[in-house]
């Protein structure tokens, strides 16, 4: 088993990756938000995961935790110099950052893995910092001694207060042949995500599990369309939940830049605060 000091600085080897605009209408399509001659703000997710070098399996293959042991995406966070463009060729580079071993309610011993990635023009100049918090169960591995917590990027609450009234949008049931989609385009062959047999085998019932950054897409796209003016410089989220197919959810937008997506009962299944800021030029770097 990978110990958490062997993965701590561990470069990726990095690549290129283009968003083709057809893929672009997809994605529109695939979380039922209006299309759009602009990519979806989550593509800050997909974009970056692309060019890393590694496959979504690979990764976990190299960060010992199988696709098949249950990785789970904790939180995710963007920073955005200047608007993805489309049907262009851009360059990834970063790797994991830190990694801590702690004990989890329900997962039991788990380690949070920080993976940074930097999305950046042809020039050198730079597009957006995606980081991704990943959190990797460690089920043969004994439970460190308690101690003090202390909190990392992967753990800490993300988007849990807000103010001011709340907006939702409309609720939406989540559909299993959307995630069908969503997994061609995130490149994500998790098979909880397409077979009922799988999800029932890591304990999520018959029913397949929607993509975190799916789920993230909903509010994301209902936040955008609340501000449809503004430059998008940036945002964090945290999944609190999973979303299955069948379940109805709604997006939920706030004044001061939180968001949410809830259950039918209430329940966050992501939270979040995302930052606004003047249209950006081309090639510089937001204040």
């Amino acid at each position: 088993m990978t110990a958490p000091a062997d993965l701590a600085g561990l470069r990726l080897p990095g690549g290129t990756c283009r968003v083709e605009g057809y893929e672009s209408l997809l994605l529109h399509d695939a979380v039922r938000s209006p299309r759009s001659p602009r990519p979806h703000p989550i593509w800050a997710f997909l974009a970056p995961q692309r060019g890393m070098g590694l496959t979504l399996a690979a990764l976990f293959e190299t960060l010992g935790c199988p696709l098949d042991s249950g990785p789970l995406l904790g939180t995710f966070g963007a920073r955005c110099a200047e608007p993805l463009a489309l049907d262009v060729d851009h360059e990834v580079r970063g790797g994991v950052t830190t990694v801590r071993r702690r004990r989890s309610r329900l997962l039991g011993v788990v380690d949070e893995v920080e993976v940074v990635l930097d999305l950046v023009r042809g020039d050198g100049a730079p597009v957006l910092t995606a980081t991704y918090g990943f959190l990797l169960p460690r089920r043969d591995v004994p439970a460190p001694p308690e101690g003090p917590r202390t909190e990392t990027s992967a753990s800490a609450p993300t988007g849990s207060g807000h103010t001011g009234p709340g907006y939702a949008g409309e609720p939406l049931t989540v559909r299993a042949d959307e995630m069908k989609l969503m997994a061609l385009l995130l490149r994500d062959p998790n098979p909880i995500h397409l077979d009922p047999d799988a999800a029932a085998a890591l304990g999520f019932g018959r029913a397949c599990v929607n993509q975190g950054p799916a789920n993230l897409a909903y509010a994301l796209g209902f936040l955008t369309a609340r501000h449809p003016d503004a430059a998008l410089l940036g945002f964090d989220a945290r999944f609190r939940a999973t979303v299955v197919a069948g379940d109805v959810v709604t997006p939920v937008a706030y004044d001061d830049g939180s968001f949410a997506l809830r259950h039918a009962d209430g329940r966050a299944a992501v939270t979040g605060h995302a930052r606004w800021g003047r249209p950006v030029v081309s090639g510089t770097t937001p204040p």
